[in-house]
């Protein structure tokens, strides 16, 4: 794929027309809340889906499930060695990390504050964590997959949120494209996707290339469930991670809701060990995952003490981790121990009770006063991989200026002198 600068601002201004189209027919006739009721009752694909619902939404649903022809069962089947692993590893950094990182873009963040969900983020919390442990079972796209039910359903969600703001008139998409447009929904799959291969790197646990483009291929799949096209997503690890560089110099920035937000997912992991002590671990162990730009961005507290902590910490993992390597029973042992933890994370964000995705059937609210960073600062942010990589929004920007400066030499116009204040591109 073009990976570019310009290439996200084309995807900013798209949305999703079928699912759209779908939502706009129920809200017309008044049918939400009696799809949320009969949709609840829908949570694998080997189910037939439910009867009773409009003949648009069945048959969209019938088409939005289907895998695509090019997924490769081979490596779908091969990527679950990968959670058996590492899944204990793989779901911390997901429900801390990977939530941080979206938090990170202030249009995504507001986005979040528009159904609820910055005053119930436990709820969304355990909604995604429930999405990614359904994502890292055996043949998570087969017929007892509870992860397809969820991706579609997400979709239709997302669709909702743009119908009402559109509804209302609140939200200026001249300003900042489609509400959860296919930029947003990529960024949120880059920090699901490549960012944990490179959190898992911080961690100094040791993945190899097979599992890292495994693993790409995997979301790459769950992607198009989300009603990302394939065409938009990064086919290698590599190429992923220069779009997600380009895509966090051009779209994050402070926000008030992005700060909340953290500070909810903070709370909620504390909360959860013992007494007052131990606060800082979680804000020290989310600084060594996202890199201090982007904590500063989301205000992570700075806890020194528990910084060295979580370094020792870090070694000890690499140490377990040659244990598995050169151990059948280290490693039977330490696959277990990480099954029993993810189950144990999700059961405190869950409550030990899921709830059923709904579609919105109102907004919470929508303040103007959106916080983006304006002009779009291009500017490299630290990111989790130990590849230094140059966003391509400062490249594009570098382009454009010399393709500028030769049209005004050709048309005998004399130029300034200035030297970029962006890197020149590498390679």
């Amino acid at each position: 794929m073009e990976i570019s600068g310009t290439t996200l601002d084309e995807l900013a201004r798209i949305g999703d027309p079928k699912a759209e189209q779908v939502v706009s027919e129920l809200v017309e006739k008044g049918q939400l809340e009696e799809v949320n009721r009969v949709l609840s009752q829908w949570h694998s694909y080997d189910q037939d889906i439910p009867v009773g619902l409009p003949r648009g939404l069945h048959d969209f649903l019938q088409e939005a499930r289907v895998a695509p022809e090019w997924a490769d069962q081979e490596r779908l089947t091969r990527v679950h060695e990968f959670f058996e692993d590492d899944g204990i590893h793989i779901g911390t950094v997901l429900a801390l990390g990977s939530m941080a990182m979206a938090y990170a873009v202030p249009l995504g963040a507001k986005m979040m504050s528009l159904t609820h969900r910055l005053r119930y983020p436990e709820r969304r919390m355990a909604n995604t964590a429930q999405f990614v442990f359904d994502l890292m079972q055996p043949d998570p796209f087969g017929p007892n997959s509870r992860f397809v039910v969820s991706a579609v359903k997400v979709r239709l969600i997302h669709a909702s949120v743009r119908h009402h703001l559109r509804a209302t008139g609140s939200w200026d998409e001249d300003r900042h494209g489609v509400p959860a447009s296919q930029e947003h929904l990529l960024i949120v799959w880059l920090a699901l996707s490549v960012q944990v291969l490179d959190f898992l790197e911080r961690l100094r646990i040791r993945v190899t290339a097979q599992e890292a483009e495994d693993y790409m291929h995997t979301w790459r799949v769950a992607g198009t469930f989300l009603g990302i096209p394939a065409a938009a997503m990064p086919s290698t690890a590599s190429e992923a991670r220069q779009l997600f560089a380009t895509a966090l110099a051009r779209s994050a920035g402070p926000s008030e809701e992005g700060a909340e937000l953290t500070g909810h997912l903070i709370d909620l992991y504390s909360g959860v060990l013992p007494g007052k002590v131990f606060d800082g671990v979680v804000p020290a162990l989310l600084r060594r995952l996202i890199g201090k730009d982007v904590a500063n961005l989301l205000k992570v507290p700075h806890s020194p003490l528990w910084q060295i902590v979580v370094r020792v910490y870090v070694a000890v993992l690499g140490g377990l981790e040659r244990i598995e390597d050169r151990s059948r029973l280290g490693k039977w042992w330490l696959d277990r121990l990480g099954k029993a933890q993810y189950a144990l994370e999700l059961r405190i964000l869950t409550r030990g009770k899921s709830k059923p995705l709904t579609l919105p059937t109102q907004l919470a609210g929508y303040n103007e006063e959106i916080t983006v960073p304006t002009p779009r600062s291009a500017e490299k942010l630290e990111h989790a991989g130990d590849v230094e990589i140059v966003p391509l929004l400062a490249v594009d920007r570098q382009m454009a200026q010399g393709a500028e400066a030769r049209q005004a030499e050709a048309a005998g116009v004399p130029q300034e002198s200035h030297q970029s204040q962006f890197p020149p591109p590498r390679g």
